[in-house]
């Protein structure tokens, strides 16, 4: 929940980069609520607030479906053009899972079944260390294309292509001392 907290956390953040002022006060609180909420859970090493963080995975998840609604509809299409469909889609994606384990979690405590980690975390490490492996791995393979689908994401520097001398024209770069104009 923390990894899948902390992801939808930097998404929201890198939509609300590229909203305009309203939308991005919102899209940022929420973001910053997800990635508080994450961090605290991997400090504490268990659930905090588990309600309020129900209601919370959920809030973006509801606005952002009824935006897609209103932009469907053709309705307002003006002011729902600047909502990034693919990295909301992830950052939902993330948020429902969140959603869906405290909903689990919140059931077997209703029925007297076992909440929270097993006791058994602490003498096998390594069950502990293989579930955050896969899950960060989930949660990357998620976050990476819905961060390069942002508006940060669009204008961020492509990696090897700082330079504008093109590859094998090194004899007709600027010499050493001048920057080249990009």
């Amino acid at each position: 929940m923390a990894l899948a907290a902390l992801g939808a956390g930097l998404v929201h953040l890198a939509v609300a980069a590229g909203s305009p002022l309203v939308a991005a006060v919102l899209v940022g609180a929420v973001g910053i609520g997800e990635l508080g909420w994450g961090l605290a859970i991997l400090s504490r090493g268990r659930v905090l607030t588990p309600t309020v963080a129900l209601i919370g995975s959920l809030a973006p998840v509801a606005l952002w479906g009824l935006l897609m609604t209103v932009r469907v509809a053709g309705g307002l299409s003006a002011t729902t053009d600047w909502v990034p469909v693919g990295p909301l889609a992830a950052a939902s994606l993330l948020s429902l899972s969140v959603a869906v384990v405290l909903s689990v979690d919140r059931r077997r405590r209703k029925t007297g079944g076992r909440a929270g980690p097993p006791a058994r975390t602490a003498t096998r490490p390594g069950r502990f260390l293989l579930g955050m492996l896969l899950g960060a791995m989930a949660v990357a393979g998620l976050v990476t294309p819905a961060l390069a689908a942002t508006n940060a994401g669009t204008y961020a520097v492509p990696h090897g292509e700082h330079s504008t001398v093109p590859a094998g024209n090194e004899l007709n770069s600027p010499g050493p001392g001048t920057h080249s104009a990009h």
